[in-house]
């Protein structure tokens, strides 16, 4: 592409400059020629004027027409003058036409020419401008014949030509070397951005384009960039995703192998061992409760897959309402776990998929239930106004999250205590389901755990979400 640019520059250039220089020669040429043209008829009609008020004080103004006798006399006048104008390279000539048998004193006769006639003649002794025409009257048959040695003209003229030339060649060569360079720094940008577009096609994301300055290419520099950042977070966020999917896939084998390795076990038991009644019930239950272990698994996996790009159909849900439902699902629960649920809120409602929302807080409320010692366990749920927001938020006193695990615990199937998951039947997938609803539903959660002291979840809508009162309400659950 450079190669190809500096050619047809360059040729461009030298058409321009020659075809410049030309003209400017012909121009000079044509200016000379005119010059010279009009400086040889100037003296050709000074010398006629001249010559003939000589040749009539000769013959004497009374006398009226010449005769043979006064020959002579012209001759000798007309010497005079030739030798007088040969010092300034311009030979004369006088032809008597009344005396045709004569052929003139110089040898530059030419009869037939016709009067006042100017010709530019190339001989071997030069160039000259030739001029030939009669004397004003009345001595009209005297032929004047001029000639203009100009050969220093025309050679000084062909030096500046030449000069030109050799000026044109230099400035030529110059300018391809000046145009090189320029046309050097010009795509050197152009090939960086080349060499980093090679990189990052090569897997080296981080690479960057550095140009100096403020101009279009230092422009392109900043938007490839800009596209290069993209294109980094999103190979990086494909990357995360692909690793995601691997970790996913090898933690659903692995929770998926301990209920199948127990289901086939006590079926092997049950069919190769003699068992009782009572032992045919329990192994039973050990394969019931390990299939709805795994009916578990797969109906989280399900309402996973359904919240992916799912719009959620909202209506206005009643905050009190919600928290007694709440309270209702999870009384048995905490009866069992002697642990105390206390609800609070200052607003009366907020806009989002009721069933959702209820399904976010019940997975709250049982994974800090889970978290409780039994019997000292207290479970917080709010609902407040934070600015323009609205935060419901589930904090609890249990056992608390490690800081290195609180990114990981809303992936799926990750436990910071596998032990105690199991213990409980959990799959690893509330806290994934949780974040998904919010998401869904525009919202933020955090998580904020100090281990030996709890856990507080806090789900943030936006303002759009939010429908405030100025009532406040209160009510404990315990066991």
């Amino acid at each position: 592409m450079r190669l190809k640019t500096f050619i047809a520059t360059y040729l461009l250039f030298l058409c321009i400059l020659y075809s410049s220089l030309g003209i400017i020669t012909v121009y000079m040429a044509n200016s000379q020629t005119e010059l010279l043209k009009e400086k040889s008829v100037g003296e050709y009609h000074s010398i006629a004027a001249t010559l003939a008020k000589d040749i009539a004080v000769l013959y004497g103004r009374s006398e009226g027409f010449p005769d043979i006798d006064n020959t002579e006399s012209v001759n000798s006048l007309v010497k005079g003058y030739t030798q007088y104008y040969k010092r300034y390279n311009i030979e004369i000539a006088v032809d008597d036409l009344s005396l045709p048998e004569r052929s003139g004193w110089s040898g530059w006769s030419g009869n037939g020419f016709e009067n006042n006639e100017i010709f530019f003649v190339r001989q071997e002794q030069g160039h000259f401008i030739r001029i030939i025409g009669t004397l004003p009257e009345p001595f009209q048959f005297y032929r004047l014949s001029y000639h203009l040695n100009i050969t220093k003209n025309i050679m000084d003229m062909q030096n500046i030509q030449s000069i030109l030339l050799l000026f044109a060649v230099i400035f030529s060569v110059l300018t391809a070397i000046a145009l090189y360079f320029i046309l050097s720094g010009i795509f050197k940008p152009l090939g960086v951005v080349a060499d980093i577009s090679r990189k990052i096609a090569g897997g080296q994301y981080d690479e960057r384009i550095y140009i100096r300055g403020k101009h279009e290419l230092s422009e392109m520099a900043a938007d490839f960039n800009h596209m290069a950042e993209i294109i980094e977070k999103q190979i990086c966020s494909l990357e995360d995703e692909a690793v995601g999917k691997q970790q996913f896939v090898d933690n659903f084998a692995h929770e998926i192998r301990t209920p199948l390795t127990t289901i086939y076990g006590y079926a092997e038991y049950m069919q190769k061992a003699s068992l009782d009644e009572k032992e045919i019930i329990e192994s039973a239950q050990y394969i019931m409760d390990e299939s709805n272990h795994m009916k578990h698994i797969s109906n989280s996996l399900l309402e996973l897959a359904t919240l992916r790009n799912y719009t959620p159909i909202k209506s206005k849900i009643s905050i009190p309402r919600l928290f007694d439902e709440i309270n209702r699902s999870m009384d048995k629960s905490l009866q069992e776990h002697k642990t105390q649920l206390t609800c609070h809120y200052d607003v009366d409602a907020i806009d989002g998929q009721d069933d959702l929302i209820k399904s976010l807080l019940i997975n709250l409320c049982q994974n800090a239930l889970k978290s409780c010692a039994p019997s000292e366990g207290i479970i917080h749920l709010e609902a407040a106004k934070q600015g323009e927001n609205v935060v419901i938020l589930v904090s609890d006193n249990g056992c608390g999250i490690p800081e290195e695990s609180i990114e990981k615990v809303a992936e799926p199937f990750y436990r910071v205590d596998k032990s105690r998951s199991r213990e409980h039947g959990g799959a690893g997938l509330g806290l994934t389901l949780c974040k998904q609803i919010a998401e869904a539903h525009g919202a933020e959660m955090t998580i904020e755990s100090v281990v030996g002291m709890g856990t507080t979840i806090k789900v943030i809508f936006t303002s759009k979400a939010i429908s405030t009162s100025t009532n406040k309400a209160k009510f404990t659950s315990t066991s």
